[in-house]
């Protein structure tokens, strides 16, 4: 069980570099000139990682109680979604938020706490 709960959190820690990767491709795909699809690639992903940073973090100084913080996690992972079905890539939208779901179960099920990242 305990290697289980480390691939979980393995899991875990590659989603939470999948979410901005997603926003960045869609800001780089989008249509425009180059400087839109600069500031919204690396805009996206940096205003993604700021939310969580100051939000969802282990170590945030305003950490969100737990229902809370599972919704703005959702709503993240919701907007990468939508990003890369956005850039047609539907399928890649779907495992995204298919894993997120089972990985967030797993660590709800399982007691897991996310600050041992």
């Amino acid at each position: 069980m305990i290697v289980w709960r480390a691939v979980n959190m393995t899991v875990r820690f590659l989603l939470e570099l999948c979410m901005p990767a997603a926003l960045a491709y869609w800001g780089f795909q989008r249509d425009g000139g180059w400087l839109l699809r600069l500031v919204a690639g690396m805009g996206a992903p940096l205003l993604a990682a700021t939310v969580w940073g100051l939000l969802i973090a282990p170590k945030a100084k305003r950490r969100l109680a737990d229902p809370w913080r599972f919704l703005v996690e959702l709503v993240l992972f919701g907007l990468a979604a939508v990003a890369l079905v956005a850039v047609a890539r539907p399928f890649l939208a779907i495992i995204l938020l298919v894993v997120y779901l089972i990985n967030r179960l797993l660590v709800v099920l399982w007691g897991e706490e996310i600050a041992a990242l």
